[in-house]
């Protein structure tokens, strides 16, 4: 589904560590996903510089490895399933990869490593939103993308515990938003049937979905935390955050009936089009009035 803007909710993350906000003992930020916005919001919660990415020098701070479009699942997965992916490379796998080998490069011994994360923060996330709209988007149905549920939320479960076991001792990992809200998702199964949408005119069974992948998720991270006691781990829910955004839509100063359009398009209901999203030239009109929006969308 590519990077969303999180920018008006990003600050739910930082509340949630808020008990450790003064004097605040996090010296960087480490960076894994699809979007670099949500860690430099963390960064900057935390009054510290925002982390590089992985190829630029100068990680003092920390290290951005999100890429864009990034999945949780491997390209094998999606191959198997005739599934494209715009990228092969841009998994969380990868992500970790880079991570581990660029912890090679600023400690040599586990002691040394603990040492050097523990007062770190990971934002772990968020993952499987991609893996799901390249499954439906393809045209696969939604009974069959259940089933990927278990594997993504298994692949993040693995990432956060070798992280765990690299040194890590802070971790913040999101959930994904209510898919069946998104411009994207809202145009692309768009449906006749007024049962079909929710109070907030959200599409139903997308929502249901999300829930799901969101419930397993926080199961994987309390067992997790069973595991690893000594360990901080916090589940940030981007639905919760989300959603609070399209309950007081008046209060946070967005345009009635915006609240599911994409701040970039070509009219229609959603605003939305597939073939030209935001980001491309025609659409540099749109940063001006992104801030009266909730929705991003760059697939």
């Amino acid at each position: 589904m590519g990077s969303l803007l999180f920018t008006k909710f990003v600050v739910v993350i930082s509340m949630l560590l808020v008990s450790v906000r003064a004097g605040c003992p996090f010296t960087a930020t480490y960076g894994f996903g699809d979007s670099s916005s949500v860690v430099n919001h963390l960064a900057s919660a935390f009054h510290l510089p925002s982390p590089k990415p992985y190829l630029q020098k100068d990680k003092a701070y920390g290290v951005n490895f999100a890429a864009p479009e990034a999945t949780a699942l491997n390209s094998s997965f999606f191959e198997t399933r005739e599934i494209k992916q715009s990228s092969s490379n841009n998994t969380l796998d990868g992500q970790l990869e880079q991570f581990m080998t660029y912890l090679d490069t600023i400690c040599s011994t586990h002691h040394g490593c603990v040492k050097k994360l523990k007062h770190a923060v990971f934002l772990v996330g968020e993952f499987g939103a991609n893996d799901y709209s390249n499954a439906l988007f393809q045209g696969k149905h939604l009974e069959e993308v259940d089933y990927y549920v278990t594997p993504v939320v298994k692949s993040i479960k693995d990432a956060v515990k070798n992280l765990i076991k690299a040194g890590a001792v802070n971790l913040v990992v999101p959930g994904i938003l209510p898919l069946g809200c998104l411009p994207s998702y809202l145009t692309m199964f768009h449906h006749d049937d007024p049962m079909s949408y929710d109070s907030k005119k959200c599409l139903r069974s997308f929502n249901t979905f999300a829930m799901l992948h969101n419930d397993h998720l926080q199961q994987a991270l309390a067992d997790l935390r069973v595991e690893y006691p000594h360990v901080q781990i916090v589940y940030a829910s981007y639905y919760k955050a989300f959603t609070a955004l399209l309950h007081n839509h008046d209060l946070l100063g967005f345009e009635k009936g915006s609240l599911t359009k994409a701040c970039c398009g070509t009219g229609g209901l959603y605003n939305f089009d597939a073939t030209k999203m935001c980001g491309s030239e025609v659409f540099q009109f749109a940063l001006i009035r992104q801030s009266k929006f909730t929705g991003m969308e760059t697939i």
